[in-house]
Protein backbone atom coordinates (compact mmCIF):
# COMPACT_ATOMS: atom_id res chain seq x y z
CA UNK A 1 0.00 0.00 0.00
CA UNK A 2 1.36 3.41 -1.11
CA UNK A 3 1.90 5.65 1.87
CA UNK A 4 -0.19 8.89 2.16
CA UNK A 5 0.81 11.83 0.46
CA UNK A 6 2.04 14.81 2.86
CA UNK A 7 -0.49 17.68 2.64
CA UNK A 8 0.84 20.44 0.11
CA UNK A 9 -0.31 23.40 -1.34
CA UNK A 10 -2.47 22.69 -4.96
CA UNK A 11 -0.50 24.16 -7.86
CA UNK A 12 -2.57 26.43 -10.68
CA UNK A 13 -1.50 23.33 -13.19
CA UNK A 14 -3.61 20.77 -10.81
CA UNK A 15 -6.46 22.98 -11.72
CA UNK A 16 -5.75 22.89 -15.26
CA UNK A 17 -5.71 19.18 -15.61
CA UNK A 18 -9.00 18.76 -13.52
CA UNK A 19 -10.35 20.81 -15.79
CA UNK A 20 -9.13 18.71 -18.60
CA UNK A 21 -9.68 15.16 -16.59
CA UNK A 22 -10.09 14.59 -13.07
CA UNK A 23 -8.37 11.32 -13.29
CA UNK A 24 -5.19 12.85 -14.30
CA UNK A 25 -4.87 14.70 -11.32
CA UNK A 26 -4.44 11.46 -9.31
CA UNK A 27 -2.39 9.65 -11.62
CA UNK A 28 0.23 12.71 -11.46
CA UNK A 29 0.22 13.22 -7.73
CA UNK A 30 1.17 9.30 -7.83
CA UNK A 31 4.43 9.66 -9.75
CA UNK A 32 2.71 8.69 -13.04
CA UNK A 33 4.29 10.80 -16.18
CA UNK A 34 1.88 13.39 -17.75
CA UNK A 35 3.59 13.75 -20.99
CA UNK A 36 5.23 10.70 -23.55
CA UNK A 37 8.73 11.03 -25.10
CA UNK A 38 9.77 14.79 -27.21
CA UNK A 39 8.11 14.86 -30.29
CA UNK A 40 7.66 17.50 -33.07
CA UNK A 41 4.40 19.04 -31.49
CA UNK A 42 5.91 19.45 -28.09
CA UNK A 43 8.96 20.75 -29.84
CA UNK A 44 7.43 22.99 -32.03
CA UNK A 45 5.47 24.69 -29.26
CA UNK A 46 8.71 25.25 -26.63
CA UNK A 47 10.30 26.97 -29.51
CA UNK A 48 7.06 29.54 -30.10
CA UNK A 49 7.16 30.37 -26.23
CA UNK A 50 10.71 31.25 -26.32
CA UNK A 51 10.05 33.18 -29.49
CA UNK A 52 7.24 35.11 -28.13
CA UNK A 53 9.65 36.37 -25.43
CA UNK A 54 11.52 38.28 -28.03
CA UNK A 55 8.74 39.99 -29.19
CA UNK A 56 9.10 43.34 -27.16
CA UNK A 57 13.00 43.32 -28.28
CA UNK A 58 12.00 43.24 -32.26
CA UNK A 59 8.98 45.63 -31.78
CA UNK A 60 11.12 48.27 -30.58
CA UNK A 61 13.82 48.00 -33.30
CA UNK A 62 11.05 46.99 -36.42
CA UNK A 63 8.84 49.59 -38.34
CA UNK A 64 5.48 48.37 -38.70
CA UNK A 65 6.09 46.57 -41.84
CA UNK A 66 5.39 43.06 -42.24
CA UNK A 67 8.32 42.09 -44.42
CA UNK A 68 10.67 43.57 -41.51
CA UNK A 69 8.76 41.91 -39.05
CA UNK A 70 9.42 38.55 -40.52
CA UNK A 71 12.53 38.57 -41.40
CA UNK A 72 13.22 39.44 -37.56
CA UNK A 73 11.34 36.57 -36.14
CA UNK A 74 13.10 34.04 -38.49
CA UNK A 75 16.48 35.57 -36.83
CA UNK A 76 15.55 34.96 -33.16
CA UNK A 77 13.47 31.35 -34.16
CA UNK A 78 16.74 30.45 -35.55
CA UNK A 79 19.11 31.48 -32.53
CA UNK A 80 16.34 30.14 -30.14
CA UNK A 81 16.60 26.52 -31.92
CA UNK A 82 20.48 26.97 -31.42
CA UNK A 83 20.35 27.80 -27.82
CA UNK A 84 16.70 25.31 -26.97
CA UNK A 85 19.02 22.16 -25.93
CA UNK A 86 21.08 24.80 -23.46
CA UNK A 87 17.63 25.89 -21.51
CA UNK A 88 16.22 22.68 -21.78
CA UNK A 89 19.30 20.19 -21.70
CA UNK A 90 17.08 17.09 -19.69
CA UNK A 91 14.18 17.33 -21.75
CA UNK A 92 15.92 17.32 -25.06
CA UNK A 93 18.79 15.02 -23.91
CA UNK A 94 17.33 12.20 -26.07
CA UNK A 95 16.02 13.89 -28.99
CA UNK A 96 17.00 12.79 -32.55
CA UNK A 97 18.20 15.33 -35.28
CA UNK A 98 14.87 14.28 -37.25
CA UNK A 99 12.97 15.68 -34.51
CA UNK A 100 14.94 18.97 -34.13
CA UNK A 101 14.35 20.06 -37.99
CA UNK A 102 10.59 18.94 -37.84
CA UNK A 103 9.73 21.03 -35.10
CA UNK A 104 11.96 23.67 -36.28
CA UNK A 105 10.77 23.71 -39.80
CA UNK A 106 6.88 23.23 -37.98
CA UNK A 107 7.41 26.63 -35.47
CA UNK A 108 9.03 28.62 -38.62
CA UNK A 109 5.86 27.48 -41.06
CA UNK A 110 3.94 29.60 -38.16
CA UNK A 111 6.01 33.06 -38.75
CA UNK A 112 3.89 34.82 -41.58
CA UNK A 113 1.13 34.48 -39.33
CA UNK A 114 2.52 35.64 -36.42
CA UNK A 115 4.22 38.85 -38.52
CA UNK A 116 0.92 39.87 -39.66
CA UNK A 117 -1.35 39.21 -36.59
CA UNK A 118 1.19 41.22 -34.56
CA UNK A 119 1.33 43.85 -37.00
CA UNK A 120 -2.51 44.33 -37.06
CA UNK A 121 -2.39 44.67 -33.30
CA UNK A 122 -0.04 47.20 -33.54
CA UNK A 123 -1.81 49.17 -35.72
CA UNK A 124 -5.22 48.86 -33.97
CA UNK A 125 -3.62 49.26 -30.45
CA UNK A 126 -0.41 51.48 -30.81
CA UNK A 127 2.87 50.44 -30.41
CA UNK A 128 3.05 51.75 -26.88
CA UNK A 129 0.45 49.93 -25.93
CA UNK A 130 1.71 46.61 -26.99
CA UNK A 131 5.06 46.54 -25.78
CA UNK A 132 3.70 47.26 -21.84
CA UNK A 133 1.45 44.36 -22.66
CA UNK A 134 4.21 41.98 -23.96
CA UNK A 135 7.14 43.00 -22.14
CA UNK A 136 8.28 41.43 -18.86
CA UNK A 137 8.71 42.72 -15.84
CA UNK A 138 9.56 39.10 -14.23
CA UNK A 139 9.87 36.00 -16.42
CA UNK A 140 8.43 32.67 -14.28
CA UNK A 141 7.91 34.31 -11.05
CA UNK A 142 7.02 31.83 -8.30
CA UNK A 143 3.37 32.87 -6.26
CA UNK A 144 2.12 30.87 -3.10
CA UNK A 145 -0.50 31.79 -0.73
CA UNK A 146 -1.04 29.86 2.38
CA UNK A 147 -4.59 31.48 2.82
CA UNK A 148 -5.20 30.12 -0.90
CA UNK A 149 -3.22 26.97 -0.59
CA UNK A 150 -2.39 27.50 -3.72
CA UNK A 151 0.71 28.40 -6.16
CA UNK A 152 1.85 28.77 -9.31
CA UNK A 153 4.05 30.43 -11.84
CA UNK A 154 2.76 32.48 -14.51
CA UNK A 155 5.09 32.21 -17.81
CA UNK A 156 5.78 36.51 -16.92
CA UNK A 157 4.11 39.35 -15.47
CA UNK A 158 4.14 42.51 -17.07
CA UNK A 159 3.27 46.62 -15.81
CA UNK A 160 0.08 47.79 -17.79
CA UNK A 161 -1.35 50.51 -16.80
CA UNK A 162 0.21 50.84 -13.99
CA UNK A 163 -0.31 47.37 -12.14
CA UNK A 164 1.34 43.84 -12.28
CA UNK A 165 -0.74 41.77 -14.74
CA UNK A 166 -0.02 38.10 -15.31
CA UNK A 167 0.41 37.00 -18.75
CA UNK A 168 0.28 33.19 -19.84
CA UNK A 169 2.13 31.76 -23.12
CA UNK A 170 -0.38 29.31 -24.13
CA UNK A 171 1.10 27.49 -28.09
CA UNK A 172 -2.14 25.69 -28.50
CA UNK A 173 -4.80 26.63 -30.85
CA UNK A 174 -6.70 29.94 -30.51
CA UNK A 175 -10.55 29.91 -30.28
CA UNK A 176 -12.05 33.48 -32.58
CA UNK A 177 -12.85 35.54 -29.82
CA UNK A 178 -11.76 35.48 -26.34
CA UNK A 179 -10.04 32.70 -24.52
CA UNK A 180 -10.36 28.42 -23.71
CA UNK A 181 -12.51 28.16 -20.43
CA UNK A 182 -9.22 26.33 -19.06
CA UNK A 183 -7.11 28.94 -19.76
CA UNK A 184 -9.63 31.91 -17.77
CA UNK A 185 -9.10 29.59 -15.09
CA UNK A 186 -5.36 29.43 -15.49
CA UNK A 187 -5.06 33.49 -15.23
CA UNK A 188 -7.92 33.61 -12.68
CA UNK A 189 -5.86 31.42 -10.60
CA UNK A 190 -2.76 33.42 -11.04
CA UNK A 191 -4.69 36.76 -10.37
CA UNK A 192 -5.69 35.46 -7.23
CA UNK A 193 -1.95 34.50 -5.95
CA UNK A 194 -0.86 38.04 -6.94
CA UNK A 195 -3.31 39.33 -4.91
CA UNK A 196 -2.67 37.24 -2.18
CA UNK A 197 0.81 38.34 -2.56
CA UNK A 198 0.58 42.53 -2.98
CA UNK A 199 -2.91 42.90 -1.15
CA UNK A 200 -4.38 45.20 -4.33
CA UNK A 201 -7.11 43.86 -6.84
CA UNK A 202 -6.36 42.33 -9.99
CA UNK A 203 -9.20 42.87 -12.53
CA UNK A 204 -7.76 41.43 -15.71
CA UNK A 205 -5.10 39.01 -17.28
CA UNK A 206 -3.39 38.29 -20.50
CA UNK A 207 -3.43 35.30 -21.98
CA UNK A 208 -0.71 34.91 -25.12
CA UNK A 209 -1.49 32.17 -28.53
CA UNK A 210 1.96 32.55 -29.13
CA UNK A 211 1.24 30.10 -32.72
CA UNK A 212 -1.07 32.92 -34.22
CA UNK A 213 0.60 35.73 -32.48
CA UNK A 214 -2.56 37.19 -30.59
CA UNK A 215 -2.91 38.93 -27.29
CA UNK A 216 -6.18 38.64 -25.62
CA UNK A 217 -7.18 40.51 -21.96
CA UNK A 218 -9.09 38.73 -19.86
CA UNK A 219 -11.44 40.32 -17.42
CA UNK A 220 -11.26 38.37 -13.92
CA UNK A 221 -14.89 37.80 -13.06
CA UNK A 222 -16.38 36.90 -9.43
CA UNK A 223 -17.53 33.39 -11.31
CA UNK A 224 -13.49 32.81 -12.30
CA UNK A 225 -12.56 32.88 -8.95
CA UNK A 226 -15.27 31.34 -7.64
CA UNK A 227 -14.84 28.22 -9.83
CA UNK A 228 -10.94 28.34 -9.15
CA UNK A 229 -11.92 28.00 -5.06
CA UNK A 230 -14.14 24.68 -6.16
CA UNK A 231 -12.13 23.56 -8.51
CA UNK A 232 -9.05 23.70 -5.71
CA UNK A 233 -10.96 21.85 -2.79
CA UNK A 234 -11.96 19.20 -5.45
CA UNK A 235 -8.47 18.68 -5.78
CA UNK A 236 -7.49 19.22 -2.23
CA UNK A 237 -9.95 15.69 -2.40
CA UNK A 238 -8.05 13.62 -5.18
CA UNK A 239 -4.59 14.41 -3.78
CA UNK A 240 -5.85 13.02 -0.47
CA UNK A 241 -6.61 10.03 -1.87
CA UNK A 242 -10.71 10.40 -3.78
CA UNK A 243 -10.18 8.36 -7.20
CA UNK A 244 -12.97 10.75 -9.61
CA UNK A 245 -15.31 8.73 -11.51
CA UNK A 246 -13.75 7.52 -14.86
CA UNK A 247 -15.70 9.48 -17.73
CA UNK A 248 -15.21 8.80 -21.20
CA UNK A 249 -14.17 11.79 -23.84
CA UNK A 250 -12.98 12.11 -27.28
CA UNK A 251 -9.14 12.70 -25.97
CA UNK A 252 -9.14 9.36 -23.95
CA UNK A 253 -7.40 7.44 -26.50
CA UNK A 254 -4.40 9.86 -26.47
CA UNK A 255 -4.14 9.98 -23.07
CA UNK A 256 -0.81 8.50 -21.93
CA UNK A 257 -3.02 7.17 -18.60
CA UNK A 258 -5.38 4.89 -20.57
CA UNK A 259 -3.91 1.83 -19.82
CA UNK A 260 -4.33 2.74 -16.33
CA UNK A 261 -7.52 4.76 -16.59
CA UNK A 262 -9.56 1.90 -17.77
CA UNK A 263 -8.84 -1.13 -15.47
CA UNK A 264 -11.79 -2.01 -13.39
CA UNK A 265 -12.18 0.78 -9.93
CA UNK A 266 -12.08 -2.75 -7.98
CA UNK A 267 -8.62 -4.15 -9.28
CA UNK A 268 -7.11 -0.15 -9.85
CA UNK A 269 -7.83 -0.15 -6.08
CA UNK A 270 -5.41 -2.60 -5.60
CA UNK A 271 -2.74 -0.89 -7.06
CA UNK A 272 -3.21 2.44 -5.65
Amino acid sequence: MQAELPNQETNVSDLLLYVNCPRKVYFINRGYELFPKMNEQRLERMILKELSLTYPEILRKCTLNADTLRKELETSLTQICTDLPLLFPRELADVTREILEEGEARARAKIPEIAANLIEALEEYGKEPMLAALTPVKIEPFLSSKKLNLKGVPSKLVCFEGAQIPSILKPGSCPEQGVWASDRIHVAALAMLLEAGSEKEVPFSFVEYVSYGLLRRVVIRSSDRREVLKISREVEKIKAGLMPERKEGKFCKECSFLEHCALDSSLMSKFF
